[in-house]
This record gives C-alpha cells, structure tokens and sequence, in this order.
C-alpha cells in the first residue's frame, strides 16, 4: 500500500528501493497505490450506517478488490509521508472504508471477522522531523498505538515501523539522507519474510 502525491519524493524513492529488495529476495508482490488508482476514499453516509450497525449496505467491488488483495498476501507493507503527524488523508480513508466491519471488526453480534492475520506488517513512514524529536514529543508512541494497537490489532504476527526521518526538502539537501534512505529501504525489502 504506498500514499504519495508526488512521484518526486522521497517517499517514492522509498518505494522503489523497497520493491527492489523485495524482488531481490523473489517475493512477490501486488501494490495499490492510492493517487494512482483513483480509489474513492471518502465514506459514504450508507457505509457510515453500515458500520454503525444502522443498515444494511453491500460492499462495493473496490472494497472487495481491496480485501481480496489483503487476503491474498502474508505481509502487508504501508508505505506514506506524516502529513501534520499522520497518514495521509487518503490512507485514512482506505482504512475507514477497506477495514470494514465483517472483514477488520467484529459484529456486535459477535460473527466472526474475514481478514485473515498477516504473518507480518511492516510500515515505512516518512517525516521531515527527526526521530529524536518525533520521540520525544511522544509521536512515535502515538503512530504506534494507532497504526499497530488499533489499525492492525489482532491480525498480524509482526509489526515492524521503519522510520526515514529528516526528508524535509532543504534538510533531505543538506544532510544527504537520500542514499542512505533508499539502501535502508532496499535491505527492508531484502530482509522482508
């Protein structure tokens, strides 16, 4: 799953790099990325109420599509850029309208979920701050409770959040962070079971 807006960013280039090292290892892979495939992230007022319990609503074949790769795949990779410390709007809409009740959540009824549980989750996310501040400002903790505690609670096996700070444009510059970003991002490939 990679977010971004812009095939010149950083971003992009963790991508790539990622994809390379997960072809070096001969795994396969399928991507959605979410500007180029035009998937509608707004929620509807029926989904709303369907995930309220209030109505019944079918599921769209986008959001089928979108669970069916899940359900296809041993390990999910979320690639995106903090946008004012979080995913980007459009990933956001993904989850809300992808995790669907049924397939993420349970009922209220308690029937049984269909999201099969990754053998691994891996998010690679990247900020213009640094990791030193993004953690002392407790917004690694946050990221982690609502990308791991919440987001892919009770269906992965592993969670691994890779962080590619200092990507701000004038510090990406000055520190020349881009090499060592894409190296890091192609041995997480490599390395991805």
């Amino acid at each position: 799953m990679y977010c971004h807006p812009s095939k010149k960013s950083i971003t992009y280039k963790i991508k790539e790099a990622y994809i390379k090292g997960l072809s070096q290892n001969n795994i396969d892979y399928t991507i959605t990325e979410l500007y180029e495939s035009n998937f509608n992230t707004d929620i509807s007022e029926e989904e709303y109420l369907r995930e309220n319990n209030n109505i019944e609503c079918p599921l769209s074949d986008e959001i089928i599509t979108e669970q069916k790769k899940i359900n296809n795949a041993n390990i999910l990779t979320f690639i995106f850029p903090l946008f004012w410390m979080d995913a980007p709007s459009k990933l956001v809409g993904y989850f809300s309208r992808v995790f669907t009740k049924g397939f993420k959540y349970d009922y209220d009824d308690g029937i049984n979920t269909t999201m099969k549980t990754m053998d691994e989750t891996n998010f690679l996310i990247s900020a213009g701050s640094s990791y030193e501040t993004l953690k002392e400002d407790g917004k690694i903790k946050a990221l982690e409770t609502i990308f791991i505690n919440d987001r892919m609670a009770g269906k992965t096996e592993r969670t691994n959040m890779y962080f590619f700070t200092e990507t701000a444009y004038v510090k990406e510059k000055e520190l020349n962070n881009e090499e060592k970003h894409m190296k890091r991002a192609e041995k997480i490939g490599k390395e991805t079971s």
